[in-house]
């Protein structure tokens, strides 16, 4: 396996797994993390690798992932590739010595690879998070600090709306727990319908669903999803948007802006201070998912140096996945799904091909 990199001082060295636009991403937070030297990329696009490393100084490059982690033995992983590979990529590295693993999402394809990836890591003592960078957006931030201030009353319902609910639907599921505070739901009842072969960055997808969350304290949550004309195009929270609505009060939260509407009282705004325009945007890519995605870099690296736990631990993303494949259970079995959930299997993709749907035609598409 070789010799581990060594480092000078406080050092920790870190790879990049997959060299696309989140591998750049991943590649930008890792030096703005102080302390942090980015020694190694890999992907099985070399030509892309090459690209990158060349951009980022680095000299360690692979078409497999195995043999660069081999080579260079890295403190911090970032697994940029497809969810398919993601449980092979944190074995690899968990064999390797890895302190640290950071992985993008979606988690994986079945809920059993999720739970896998993260007993994996937590038997050999390596820190799992995963990239729900929007945790640590400012407008989420402040949202979540005025929910908890009692500025709406007590939170009675959510509603959650983007395009598809295994890829884009992790963030949102994510924020709906996040502004929860984390409280675990009781139960999932869902439904999806799967009309058309709907592809999403390749992975197969539902066409539109409804997932209802049900939690002890009577609070619930309906989050939906879907393209036109499944959702309204009229409902201006259908890219990413949430509204929390409480006994005195509603907060409306987008990407771009909170707004908390106080009954009988002045409204609350927190704008995004980042570039909205697209046209701006560096590499085409959301200057919000930059920033927040160098914060949980900067996060996990200090966890590592304190032994606090970071802020992205992997049990809030495997409670979001949980959602989503209870979502896909509950339409399958047509009842409501208890939690924890019990099925390992991906209900979607094992439903497809028992018959349960017959899509046609094919959609592929980033949303």
């Amino acid at each position: 396996m070789g010799d581990r990199i060594r480092t000078t001082g406080t050092d920790l060295t870190a790879v990049v797994i997959g060299a696309g636009s989140q591998g750049r991403v991943h590649a930008l937070g890792h030096r703005a993390a102080p302390g942090v030297r980015l020694t190694g990329l890999a992907d099985v696009d070399t030509a892309a690798a090459r690209r990158l490393a060349e951009e980022f100084d680095v000299r360690e490059v692979h078409h497999d992932f195995r043999e660069l982690l081999a080579a260079t033995r890295p403190d911090i992983v970032s697994v940029c590739t497809p969810p398919a590979l993601h449980l092979d990529v944190v074995r690899a590295a968990v064999a390797a010595g890895a302190r640290a693993v950071h992985c993008e999402k979606p988690i994986a394809l079945s809920y059993g690879d999720a739970v896998e990836m993260t007993t994996c890591a937590a038997d050999a003592g390596v820190q799992l998070t995963f990239n729900l960078q929007r945790r640590f957006d400012p407008v989420q931030r402040q949202a979540r600090e005025w929910i908890a201030q009692g500025e709406i009353g007590e939170v009675v319902t959510v509603e959650g709306y983007c395009p598809n609910l295994f890829d884009w639907g992790t963030h949102i599921l994510d924020l709906v727990l996040f502004h929860r505070q984390d409280a675990a739901p009781e139960w999932v009842l869902g439904q999806i319908d799967v009309s058309v072969n709907r592809y999403v960055y390749g992975v197969f997808t539902e066409t539109a669903s409804l997932t209802q969350i049900g939690w002890a304290d009577g609070v619930r949550a309906v989050v939906s999803t879907g393209r036109a004309p499944h959702t309204s195009v009229l409902n201006l929270e259908n890219d990413l948007g949430l509204i929390v609505q409480g006994t005195r009060g509603r907060a409306d939260i987008r990407g771009a802006r909170a707004l908390v509407r106080r009954f009988g009282r002045d409204d609350l705004v927190r704008e995004s201070p980042f570039a909205t325009d697209s046209r701006t945007w560096d590499h085409a890519v959301d200057p919000a998912i930059v920033a927040g995605t160098a914060d949980a870099i900067t996060d996990l690296v200090e966890s590592l140096r304190t032994g606090r736990p970071p802020a992205l631990h992997a049990r809030h993303a495997l409670r979001g996945a949980e959602l989503i494949f209870a979502t896909y259970e509950s339409s399958r079995s047509r009842r409501r799904v208890p939690l924890p959930l019990d099925r390992m299997d991906n209900a979607l993709t094992s439903g497809r091909a028992e018959g349960f749907w017959s899509p046609t035609g094919e959609l592929r598409s980033t949303y």
